[in-house]
């Protein structure tokens, strides 16, 4: 049996003023990685950096700015053996339609290409010393138009290509890494060399970084610096979930979420990662139900041994993508708003955002725990309400969860107790995210992973096993997606007939292949967490509450 406490140890985790579930894994002994000098709290050193810090408020967003040149129909023309779309025989810069026509091969545009077009474009603004003319600025327009009409052009490339030519919020500010932003601005006819160079960094190269400087609720400022890292993107067997360990920042509901589709469905996570051959790599969100995509380099905030860690790093980069996507407005689910910037995605955020934005599932579901029952309330890709109902039994939402595992949909546990298991180790942590990779037939109980993952010297359970009966006492919430692919009947049984779920076994709770709901329990030795003692219930009100530490909000979502 363990004991449960319903306030958290110092520095386990930090809590925000409007309630974010950040989860941050605090540091234990003498941690080395962060460069920062920490001080004793509970016979746990901790970086210096929990202290608190103001609310600092990023610059407003520039108005995106529209195309004034649409696509025309497409005819094509033949030079030697190569054909070209005729609509660039409008492009009157010579350098732009030669390098236009050196982008299309095969009849794609290509990433180098266009990259080339760009710097070629920058080049020559720079030696002439020269702003972009209009006929200039309309041409590349004309580009964008029409990288569809008459070739193919990738929607990673559309799209940062789209934003860089045309407008975005994002446009708004260049932080490249430095302590603050500085005002950039979309691209017009009169924009300087300086100018289309950082915006090239922003959307082609990946340079505009987030910024130095690191504010979180509870925590001194601290700064980080870049460096590249050489670590491989994938492991050999592609995504894993032990790629997840989170650092010194408040991201679990990110990680969690990472860490589960790793786990479930890794080929999404490749989905989401777009290599450009040059050590960038195009990362995709879902934003209100529409794709949105940023380039990130290798240069890691202290070479990557400060925040996520691994022997791989794509889900580093997923993470700092994360931190730049927010330049075009926060979409944490949270308020705390720093632009561009670690400090943004560090002050927690929800689940809910972070599933439906890595997956772009058609539905995103809660479970909610709320007085001695379940509440089911289900959201569409822009996050809004579709629909709940009440009073549903432990028994029937057990059901619908083991068959969501069978499917391969991804579940999310958003905690708000404190647990530990028999031989004292944490378990459950308040304020904070996990995923739930499994479930245990003999034991009935589902098989959780902390995002903190694995670290010398621990005083956490990676990975435990806790009842549905346990979460329900605790008041949590568990977030499904609907991604999976394996179809599940009404009986719980999959289309070849047996009832599956994910399985541990002896070496880790990494394998994938399916489990009889009635065959042994596996070797796989686990901590089970119960709870004593239960935070009150609180009212129904949208339901959805963000990961938050001590504090006891419900967060709105847009609904």
């Amino acid at each position: 049996m363990q004991s449960l406490a319903n306030s958290k140890p110092k520095g386990q985790d930090l809590a925000d003023q409007n309630g974010s579930h950040r989860g941050i894994r605090p540091a234990i002994a003498t941690s080395v990685e962060t460069g920062i000098a920490g001080t004793v709290a509970g016979g746990v050193q901790m970086p210096a950096m929990f202290a608190s810090v103001a609310a600092v408020s990023a610059p407003a967003a520039a108005t995106s700015q529209s195309a004034s040149v649409t696509a025309t129909a497409t005819q094509t023309k033949t030079v030697g053996a190569v054909s070209f779309p005729s609509w660039l025989s409008k492009i009157t810069t010579a350098s732009i339609k030669t390098d236009m026509c050196a982008a299309i091969s095969n009849g794609a545009v290509t990433y180098s290409g266009l990259l080339k077009l760009v710097q070629d474009l920058n080049t020559t603004l720079s030696t002439s010393k020269a702003n972009l003319t209009s006929t200039q600025f309309q041409d590349l327009q004309t580009v964008v138009a029409n990288l569809n009409n008459g070739v193919t052009t990738s929607a990673y490339l559309t799209g940062i290509m789209t934003n860089l030519v045309n407008g975005n919020a994002a446009n708004a500010t260049w932080t490249g890494g430095g302590a603050s932003s500085v005002a950039l601005g979309n691209l017009k006819a009169g924009t300087t060399a300086t100018q289309l160079s950082e915006l090239t960094g922003k959307w082609l190269l990946g340079t505009d970084l987030p910024s130095s400087k690191v504010y979180m609720s509870g925590a001194s400022p601290f700064s980080v610096t870049y460096s590249n890292s050489t670590k491989a993107v994938y492991g050999t067997s592609g995504p894993s979930m032990n790629d997840i360990n989170q650092g010194y920042l408040g991201d679990c509901y990110l990680l969690a979420c990472l860490e589960e589709v790793a786990y479930t469905n890794p080929n999404t996570i490749k989905s989401m990662i777009t290599s450009n051959g040059n050590n960038t790599y195009g990362v995709c969100f879902n934003v209100n139900g529409k794709q949105q995509y940023v380039t990130v380099n290798t240069a890691l905030a202290n070479g990557g041994n400060i925040f996520n860690y691994g022997s791989n790093i794509w889900a580093s980069l997923v993470e700092k993508g994360y931190a730049q996507l927010q330049a075009g407005g926060v979409v944490t689910g949270n308020t705390v708003n720093y632009g561009n910037s670690w400090s943004t995605i560090g002050n927690g955020g929800c689940p809910e955002y972070a599933l439906e934005q890595i997956t772009g599932s058609s539905t995103i579901t809660d479970f909610c725990a709320s007085k001695g029952s379940w509440t089911q309330v289900t959201y569409n890709s822009s996050l809004k309400l579709t629909g709940y109902s009440t009073g549903k039994s432990t028994a029937a939402i057990q059901s619908i969860l083991i068959n969501d595992l069978a499917a391969g949909d991804d579940l999310i546990l958003s905690s708000w107790t404190n647990g530990k298991d028999s031989a004292g180790k944490t378990t459950l942590v308040a304020g904070h995210a996990m995923s739930i990779y499994g479930f245990d037939s003999k034991t009935g109980m589902f098989q959780i992973r902390n995002p903190w993952g694995t670290y010398a010297g621990q005083y956490w359970d990676t990975t435990f096993e806790v009842g549905l009966s346990t979460l329900l006492a605790a008041g949590d919430t568990i977030t499904a997606d609907a991604i999976g692919t394996k179809k599940v009947t009404a009986s719980g049984t999959t289309s070849a007939g047996t009832t599956s779920v994910r399985s541990i076994n002896a070496a880790g709770p990494y394998t994938s292949e399916p489990l009889n709901v009635s065959a042994a329990a596996s070797s796989f030795t686990h901590a089970i967490a119960q709870v004593n003692t239960a935070p009150q219930a609180s009212a129904f009100v949208n339901l959805v509450r963000p990961m938050q530490g001590e504090q006891n909000h419900l967060f709105s979502p847009k609904i």
